[in-house]
């Protein structure tokens, strides 16, 4: 009898019961389950963090490339009194005209480059995002002629003689200033050393920098006589190097439009030697650009007052001071947004240029905010100021 006992309370306890196994399984669920929530949790603001990480350095990245095209700016550029440079076809701005300024800023973001404006409807940022551009030379001469112009055939032609061929060379990007106080830019088709003439032959039959109807189409009214002992400014086989830095949508190729629910981004729009190389992207995520021109009164590297761009006589430009205001591209629930959702950019600037956040954007543009609503993520400001180091002229 005692063995038989003995037997039974062996085989009860050589196991769990059924209940035992159940209250077992659900303990062992529940930790499971707070263990996931636990590496879930961790695992999301790792996946924010890197995303925020990886933005903000975007951000650096951009200004340091932004900072680099304002420092090298005006390099190689002939000083001249050119107010504007005229070319058939530099494709920097429209109708082949350019500002000589090394460094010139416009608002808003001009359509021909992109539509992205945040000043204007949907989005009503009240700030409006500027466009940057900057224009390094080529020139191996310097900013002084090269040789003079001694007979113009006529004011049409394509043809010129100068007083000594010896420095130019055929591919060579020239400049000469007229009358009006604009410039004509223009590339050398060939020389000939024994009658010391330069021809550049119009239009699209030599090169695609040269004007249509040479001097006349710039100037109706100039004549052969005042072209005469004009300076002829030889910049080289380089020409203008322009970087255009401004925020637009990003570009579909296969419908060939933009797509406006897709993140506003920095991008750089590239011209070398007459030749398109962009738009290149720098950086996703940045809304808006602002830019301040720090003004002297003639003493070089005495910043006397911070503005916006614009003309300003008698005062120097000595120093940009660049703005990126960049979003997440990542929605962070609850991320909490400034009073008024607004984020300001220049504090000190005479209005406080501000952007306000927008949250009601309709379904067909929402500049890639999720729901259309742009306050559930994170923003931040980026600033630095760039010493010019050539003075930029025409101020």
């Amino acid at each position: 009898m005692l063995s038989k006992r003995w037997s039974a309370t062996k085989r009860r306890g050589a196991g769990f019961t059924l209940i035992e196994t159940m209250v077992a399984l659900v303990v062992s669920a529940i930790a499971a389950a707070g263990i996931y929530e636990g590496f879930l949790s961790t695992s999301n603001a790792f996946t924010q963090a890197r995303a925020q990480g990886n933005a903000w350095q975007q951000g650096r990245t951009a200004l340091t490339m932004i900072s680099q095209a304002v420092e090298s700016a005006g390099y190689g550029l002939p000083m001249t009194n050119c107010a504007q440079i005229y070319s058939n076809n530099f494709q920097s701005t429209a109708g082949g005209l350019l500002s000589l300024a090394p460094v010139s800023a416009q608002s808003p973001t001009p359509a021909t480059l992109n539509p992205y404006n945040p000043a204007a409807a949907p989005i009503n940022a009240v700030a409006g995002s500027y466009e940057l551009q900057t224009v390094t030379g080529g020139g191996p001469y310097g900013s002084a002629p090269t040789t003079f112009i001694t007979g113009v055939p006529s004011t049409t032609s394509a043809n010129i003689k100068v007083q000594s061929s010896a420095l130019l060379s055929a591919g060579d990007i020239f400049l000469v200033a007229l009358p009006n106080a604009s410039c004509m830019l223009g590339q050398i088709t060939n020389t000939n050393p024994n009658t010391q003439t330069v021809v550049f032959n119009s239009g699209n039959k030599g090169s695609v920098y040269n004007v249509h109807g040479g001097f006349s189409a710039i100037d109706p009214g100039v004549t052969a006589a005042e072209i005469q002992n004009a300076g002829f400014i030889d910049l080289g086989q380089a020409s203008f190097a322009v970087d255009n830095f401004y925020i637009g949508y990003k570009f579909n190729t296969a419908t060939n439009s933009y797509e406006y629910n897709s993140v506003p981004s920095l991008y750089v729009q590239q011209y070398t030697s007459g030749t398109n190389q962009g738009p290149e992207l720098v950086a996703r995520g940045i809304v808006d650009m602002q830019v301040e021109f720090g003004y002297s009164n003639g003493v070089q590297g005495s910043v006397t007052s911070w503005g916006p761009p614009g003309l300003q006589p008698g005062r120097n430009v000595d120093a940009v001071k660049v703005a990126l205001l960049m979003r997440d591209t990542r929605v962070t629930p609850h991320a909490g947004t400034r009073a008024g959702n607004t984020v300001v950019i220049f504090k000190n600037a005479n209005p406080p240029v501000s952007y306000v956040i927008p949250t009601a954007l309709p379904s067909n543009n929402t500049t890639g905010c999720l729901m259309g609503d742009c306050s559930h993520y994170l923003y931040r400001v980026l600033k630095t100021v760039i010493p010019v180091r050539n003075v930029i002229w025409g101020q």
